[in-house]
């Protein structure tokens, strides 16, 4: 074989015949290769000795459960702990189950009104299911409090760069570099008469923090005025993009950002006490939270791991705001 088996047995039912064609012709386009067995013990035993990756037995009456909304456990799924794709051949199978549902559903209300009006929207519903003229799918990157295509002049399918998680980053690695402002400032006694150490090591922390905020803030604006302009003629109105509300709300998740900032890095100035370190740790806290937080893209999406991992930086909690 040149993919991954999956075992099925469709028991014999209005719908054996048309989901066995539907999984068999979807094998053309898929790592999927499916295995199709007279009863659940032939798919117990392919799933046991290795034969398939898993197994899925499809009840007789799934049409009616279905149709009923009685769908629970109508398929049974047989896997090990070594099981790779059950999940894909779940999505396939649902997939095929869910088509032939539509296509009864539409056909029963197309029936409400004539004979020949369910003829003719079966003819069509065929027709254009396998064309490709109905719809398609583009997959792109959006900023969830940037203005949406054909919102304030942003054109629809304009992909958009993820500013907002890079200048989390940026203002993250601004609080870091306070550390080591805090430490020379320790080493010449800058301040040792007008405030105690730990007054002096928040505000050596957050004061890079405020002014990176507000370059980040003019940043993102502005961002979405070019973005504006370039979906209308002229670039005037696009200065409004943002509305009051729009800059109140930004600048205080910015705000809160930069507690949070102050925190994290009170936390790694207890656990890393040197200056050497702290310089040592600015790259590489810089780019695990490229890496770990959802700057790019959500790695705890497809790795369980990335999902631990992305809370441990403070960037993840300002991409959530």
């Amino acid at each position: 074989m040149s993919g991954a088996a999956v075992a099925v047995c469709v028991e014999e039912g209005p719908w054996a015949a048309p989901v066995a064609d539907d999984l068999r012709a979807g094998e053309a386009d898929s790592v999927l290769v499916y295995v199709f067995c007279n009863n659940a013990a032939a798919v117990q035993r392919l799933v046991l000795t290795g034969e398939a990756d898993c197994g899925f037995v499809i009840s007789a009456d799934i049409e009616e459960r279905v149709m009923t909304g009685d769908w629970q456990k109508s398929v049974t799924v047989y896997e090990t702990a070594d099981s790779s794709i059950a999940g894909m051949a779940e999505e396939r199978i649902a997939g095929v189950i869910f088509r032939l549902y539509s296509e009864q559903r539409y056909g029963e209300y197309m029936e409400r009104y004539s004979d020949g009006a369910a003829e003719y929207a079966g003819e069509a519903y065929e027709k254009h299911l396998t064309d490709g003229s109905t719809f398609g799918f583009r997959y792109l990157y959006y900023d969830e409090d940037a203005p949406r295509a054909g919102e304030n002049g942003v054109p629809a399918g304009q992909e958009t760069f993820p500013l907002k998680g890079v200048l989390a980053v940026v203002i993250f690695i601004g609080g870091m570099c306070g550390l080591l402002e805090y430490d020379t400032d320790i080493r010449e006694k800058r301040f040792l008469r007008l405030a105690p150490r730990s007054l002096t090591c928040i505000v050596d922390i957050w004061l890079p923090t405020v002014f990176l905020s507000l370059a980040a803030l003019i940043c993102m604006w502005l961002s979405d005025v070019v973005r504006a302009a370039v979906g209308q003629a002229g670039g005037g109105a696009a200065i409004g993009v943002w509305s009051a509300g729009m800059w109140l709300a930004e600048a205080g998740r910015l705000i809160v950002y930069q507690g949070i900032v102050v925190l994290y890095c009170l936390v790694l100035r207890m656990l890393l006490r040197r200056r050497e370190t702290i310089a040592a740790a600015i790259p590489l806290f810089s780019l695990a939270s490229l890496v770990c937080a959802p700057v790019f893209v959500r790695l705890g999406a497809y790795v369980p791991v990335f999902a631990v991992l992305e809370r441990l930086f403070p960037v993840t909690y300002y991409l959530r705001m």
